[in-house]
């Protein structure tokens, strides 16, 4: 099985999903490192267990996997102790029993052996929010494949969000009439036949507007969902020149194969949102930068005439 490389913001995303699974999204609670920094975790359970979350980028040796894990977790766990004033005013009066480093993967007994001499160094501090039998823990997702399954083959949307219909996109097409009219423009470039450009426009508007109704609705209810498909798609259109460079003869299958690489990606690092919903937002986010700057056509041949 090949490898998957993970950036460290999307694992994050992923482990609490899984330690929401596995704990209840009401027994666990985030910990922000924005304001005030790092306190060497990244969420807790009322029940004392603390996760932080950890992947090395690109694919390492199994020395240099071995000690990029070694050294994130010593620091990591130096800060129980650094921070110890500010960690028992976050926890009140939880005491962290197990503080779970959970990696994508390992493949050297050494950093459980170093998991054990860092558990014997901070029980030797008798720190306040520790537990007594306090314990450092190495495991990857597939000590939650129970959770991962679950997520993975969750048979309904996280939420329900009914399509457009024909007065809603006449609507929206009315209110922002100047972005409209730049896509239209842009897309003269793809396809002459004006009647043909009219639908094709009219279904990207669709899809446009679906997407964002998705976006919208996942917002309050699942942030962390939200919070990763916003970061993917304003990842992709920060590489859409280098990874989509669309000059010469341009058709539309350009424009096909950007939503489908934006919707493999979203169904790859979300994947609790199903297909319909990455494709809907996959074609949203390609709307909108075909109505703003992002997504431009060169060339004055018209590929699609019929």
């Amino acid at each position: 099985m090949t490898e998957k490389e993970w950036l460290g913001e999307d694992w994050e995303e992923w482990c609490l999903l899984l330690m929401r699974r596995k704990y209840g999204a009401d027994e666990i609670q985030r910990v922000p490192a924005r304001h005030r920094g790092d306190l060497g975790i990244e969420a807790f359970t009322f029940s004392g267990h603390a996760f932080q979350c950890y992947a090395t980028q690109g694919f390492p040796s199994v020395k240099e996997r071995y000690e990029k894990q070694r050294d994130k977790l010593t620091v990591d766990l130096g800060k129980l102790i650094s921070k110890k004033d500010e960690l028992c005013k976050l926890l009140g009066s939880v005491k962290i029993k197990r503080y779970m480093f959970l990696v994508p993967v390992f493949e050297s007994s050494q950093i459980v052996q170093h998991a054990a001499t860092k558990t014997e160094e901070c029980r030797e501090h008798k720190l306040p929010h520790l537990h007594d039998d306090f314990r450092v823990v190495v495991v990857t997702d597939d000590d939650y494949a129970d959770e991962r399954r679950q997520i993975l083959e969750q048979p309904r949307d996280l939420v329900v969000v009914a399509e457009p219909d024909e007065s809603d996109i006449a609507s929206w097409i009315g209110e922002h009439e100047a972005l409209v009219e730049v896509a239209n423009h842009k897309l003269s470039a793809i396809i002459s036949n004006p009647i043909r450009r009219k639908e094709y426009l009219q279904s990207l508007i669709t899809q446009h507007v679906f997407g964002n109704n998705t976006l919208s609705a996942l917002r309050p209810r699942y942030p962390d969902q939200w919070e990763s498909a916003t970061r993917n798609i304003y990842r992709k259109e920060r590489l859409l020149v280098l990874e989509h460079s669309i000059d010469g003869r341009p058709t539309s299958q350009n424009v096909t194969s950007i939503a489908k690489d934006l919707q493999r990606e979203l169904e790859q690092n979300v994947p609790t949102l199903g297909e319909p919903f990455c494709r809907a937002i996959a074609w949203s986010a390609v709307a909108d930068w075909l109505m703003r700057c992002p997504l431009e056509f060169y060339g004055e041949d018209h590929s699609e005439s019929a």
